[in-house]
């Protein structure tokens, strides 16, 4: 599975490669999202894009 920070529009080259699992890639893109876009809390309709987002 992967996701792209670009495919929920964010001005971001940040990728997540090789991951086994929606959850795996979730808990990724949250730390991400954190440090790299000062997120500290993804709401619903965040994580609703991030998870079709990833493939």
């Amino acid at each position: 599975m992967k996701f792209k920070c670009k495919d929920v529009g964010m001005n971001c080259d940040f990728e997540i490669k090789n991951v086994s699992n929606e959850n795996e890639a979730m808990e990724i893109a949250k730390v991400h999202a954190k440090y790299a876009h000062n997120i500290s809390e993804i709401t619903p309709d965040l994580a609703e894009k991030v998870k079709k987002a990833i493939k």
